[in-house]
């Protein structure tokens, strides 16, 4: 008698908690079935954002081959405007920049760089890009911006910028920082990079010119 007293108390407790409750447990049920609806649908929209984008870079190279400028342009513009996001914005920028340089479009290519350097996720990317656009800037003779972008390098490219910061201090007849800019840049390398037997022909060059 006491079991069956005890499972009808039991009983409606449940009712009195269903009752005061079903609300926020049925809307909770929703909004987790909502959530799991809306991530899916979040995946799907993020994967068709990212064919667009690598098909709008597969337009983009070949315009480029094609040496079709206004149309590479137009499609790099999308690629900021609307999918900044995705590596293919970065990459299609610094491909731009590239045929910009090809095309005698100096200026031009110094702005797409500073795009990928403002803008690139990737790290690598960021580099090659900040390489490349002192590269130009020395190009242009300007020394001191182009130095303010190499002070210091990683991922790889730490020999490359000492390097390229020795031969801007030479430009500008500071021997002695470019000597040490190159000494840097050797130890920096690794033993079978290229670049290594160039690096070691600039220091003989120097020392050639300190003792004449």
């Amino acid at each position: 008698m006491a079991t069956h007293l005890d499972d009808e108390e039991e009983l409606q407790k449940i009712k009195t908690w269903w009752k005061e409750n079903w609300l926020a447990l049925v809307g909770g049920l929703v909004i987790g079935f909502g959530a799991i609806g809306g991530w899916e649908g979040y995946k799907n929209w993020k994967n068709a954002r990212a064919e667009a984008a690598s098909q709008l870079y597969v337009d983009l190279s070949v315009h480029l081959r094609s040496g079709e400028m206004e149309q590479s342009e137009a499609i790099v513009s999308t690629l900021k405007a609307e999918y900044s996001g995705t590596p293919y914005a970065a990459a299609g920028a610094l491909a731009l920049a590239g045929a910009q340089v090809e095309a005698a479009n100096l200026d031009q290519a110094v702005s797409s760089l500073g795009w990928v350097i403002d803008n690139a996720d990737d790290d690598g990317m960021v580099e090659a890009a900040r390489l490349r656009k002192a590269r130009l800037l020395f190009a242009q003779q300007k020394h001191d911006e182009a130095l303010g972008l190499l002070k210091s390098g990683a991922n790889g490219f730490a020999s490359l910028y000492s390097e390229l910061r020795g031969d801007i201090q030479l430009a500008k007849g500071e021997r002695d920082a470019a000597r040490t800019a190159y000494e840097e840049a050797l130890s920096q390398a690794e033993v079978d990079a290229r670049n290594r037997n160039l690096l070691q022909q600039k220091l003989d060059d120097l020392a050639v010119g300190a003792a004449s």
